[in-house]
């Protein structure tokens, strides 16, 4: 029999026994329902009470099994945050137009018909203008449009950057091999299938004299041994470099690449009067910002 059934049992027992002792049965009967109600309640209290010990036990134990982690809630963006992520996809939507600007001029200059162009030079006004990361990036769009291998040697001994911009040595570089102290294969660095980088060494202070050296032995002979390498060439600013006219020189044809808002139209015009007597392709506008002169317009 039940627990409960049984303590039912008992009570109904005690219940007659002490209505036994009562004179009026109507009482006797209204005292032992309402005592009988009494302990009903209470047991129903009890057990009540021991549910609610239950739950709060599973709960416990869960929440030490495993906590709720607390998710911080995520602010709402601020005007300052929307315009700083504006710019930001100005600034990769102009990134996106100057490699497409970059890999149209190259593809058209060296798979022209009939064309004898086999090496370009990435030049400036003055540093600062990203030619050397705009070299890069044609450089690696050519080397992906095509089967050609590709080559990108650097002629800047003012201010080196590529070993930056691909993330490789310094040195030994073009300036180590043309005195003699590397062999060939030292100085190149296989950055993807169809893409080489030359870096340019440490050749400031003997600059011009290696210039003249790759002068007098011509480029594409000296570096290329095969004929089918494209070749592009990461040269010194014209204004500012000593040797940026005479390392101009070295390549089939120019692109000048001005930053519109930084180089001045007088540092222009010079650029373009020490160059009137080489091929110049065209001028590659970075990061436009500013009106750019009619006269300008036209070499674009």
């Amino acid at each position: 029999m039940p627990k409960d059934m049984q303590q039912q049992k008992v009570i109904e027992a005690d219940m007659a026994r002490e209505v036994e002792d009562v004179d009026d049965p109507d009482q006797a009967k209204t005292e032992k329902f309402v005592a009988v109600k009494g302990r009903k309640e209470t047991l129903h209290s009890d057990d009540v009470l021991q549910s609610k010990e239950v739950v709060q036990q599973k709960e416990a134990k869960a929440s030490k099994l495993a906590p709720i982690p607390q998710v911080p809630a995520t602010p709402a963006p601020t005007v300052k945050g929307r315009r700083a992520l504006a710019r930001l996809n100005e600034e990769l939507a102009n990134l996106h137009a100057l490699k497409e600007r970059c890999r149209q001029m190259c593809l058209s200059i060296f798979f022209r018909r009939d064309t004898t162009i086999n090496s370009i030079g990435f030049t400036s006004s003055i540093p600062g203008e990203g030619k050397s990361f705009l070299a890069s990036i044609a450089a690696l769009s050519l080397s992906q449009d095509s089967s050609v291998p590709v080559t990108l040697i650097e002629c800047n001994w003012e201010h080196p950057s590529l070993h930056e911009v691909f993330g490789c040595d310094a040195t030994p570089g073009l300036a180590e091999w043309l005195r003699g102290e590397c062999g060939d294969n030292d100085m190149r660095r296989q950055i993807a299938q169809n893409l080489t980088v030359i870096p340019a060494g440490s050749g400031k202070q003997d600059a011009v004299r290696l210039l003249q050296q790759m002068r007098g032995d011509g480029l594409k002979n000296l570096l290329s041994p095969r004929h089918e390498q494209l070749l592009l060439v990461d040269l010194p600013p014209v204004v500012t470099a000593g040797y940026g006219s005479l390392a101009a020189t070295l390549v089939d044809t120019l692109i000048v690449v001005v930053r519109a808002g930084v180089t001045t139209d007088r540092m222009i015009a010079e650029t373009c009067e020490q160059l009137k007597d080489l091929p110049l392709q065209g001028i590659i506008m970075n990061q436009m910002q500013s009106k750019i002169p009619n006269w300008i317009r036209q070499l674009l």
